[in-house]
């Protein structure tokens, strides 16, 4: 328990976690997994690459929806699914968001042009990253989302890989707030 927190309060905190190069968020709604993902938005620059993992329904649209809000996209952000991409401009950054679950093979992401996004001068996010694993960028942002224990509930682990060893540090270390701000939030009634 956090010094100064009263056992009633530590219910009003998203639950948070750091252990070996990644860490544990626990939401327990879908607005709060929106909001760690525009909590996340802001520390997001171009060149960044997110890779999102987890069971149909698990949540990942509705992070990438968070991330697209953190960045000020001004566009509703959807599942890719059936078009395998979707850009979205006019924000802080660019977000070019991939969804690889129907790619009839990895392969398939060379005829799309993914260099150009995986590469490029925005942000990109890639539903289903596992099945396009040789693919991905070395310095990526790995997030897995599973459902926790409520339907609504989801444990979020994010890991950074790749890249120098202070950027992923700085990053896991940046994140470690959100447990204060989504409590902050709470309280307000905003999530």
């Amino acid at each position: 328990m956090n010094a100064g927190m009263s056992p009633d309060m530590e219910d009003d905190f998203v639950q948070v976690s750091a252990t070996d190069g990644a860490m544990q968020v626990e939401t327990t709604s879908v607005e709060e997994t929106r909001a760690f993902g525009e909590f996340l938005a802001c520390f997001l620059c171009v060149g960044d690459f997110i890779a999102l993992d987890g069971e149909l329904g698990a949540g990942k649209t509705s992070l990438v929806q968070g991330l697209a809000a953190g960045l000020k996209v001004p566009a509703p952000v959807t599942s890719p699914t059936f078009t395998l991409l979707h850009l979205y401009e006019g924000g802080r950054l660019p977000l070019y968001h991939f969804d690889a679950y129907r790619l009839a093979s990895p392969e398939e992401l060379e005829g799309l042009g993914y260099e150009e996004y995986f590469y490029g001068d925005g942000v990109c996010v890639i539903e289903w990253g596992r099945l396009a694993e040789a693919y991905l960028p070395a310095r990526r942002i790995r997030i897995t989302l599973e459902q926790s224990s409520s339907a609504d509930s989801r444990r979020i682990t994010l890991a950074p890989y790749g890249g120098e060893e202070g950027w992923r540090r700085e990053l896991l270390r940046c994140l470690s707030s959100y447990r204060d701000a989504a409590g902050i939030r709470r309280r307000r009634g905003k999530v």
